[in-house]
């Protein structure tokens, strides 16, 4: 019966040693991640405070950017238009599409 309780007692240090190491390396490791994370934060930090004054200027970079955008798309509207009529002259002249 001593030699169970010896056994038992042994088996139990062991396991709260192994619990413990396990325990240990996560905290070491969650550790590194919460300063890495730090530093990320400092970093989108600073990049907010460099990329504020720019607000404005992109905002109005973006109004006139919509503008070409909506000239461009008049513009595909009349080529598209174009297209399709050069084709129906084409076809009555018995002129074939060529690419090349």
């Amino acid at each position: 019966m001593r030699l169970l309780t010896w056994l038992t007692v042994i088996y139990l240090v062991v396991l709260v040693l192994a619990l413990a190491a396990s325990l240990i390396t996560i905290f070491v490791y969650l550790w590194r991640i919460g300063s890495a994370l730090a530093l990320v934060e400092g970093a989108l930090g600073q990049a907010e405070r460099n990329t504020a004054p720019l607000k404005g200027h992109v905002e109005a970079i973006n109004g006139g950017l919509t503008s070409v955008g909506e000239g461009l798309t008049a513009v595909d509207a009349h080529l598209a238009s174009a297209d399709m009529s050069l084709g129906a002259v084409a076809k009555r002249l018995g002129i074939g599409e060529t690419v090349g």
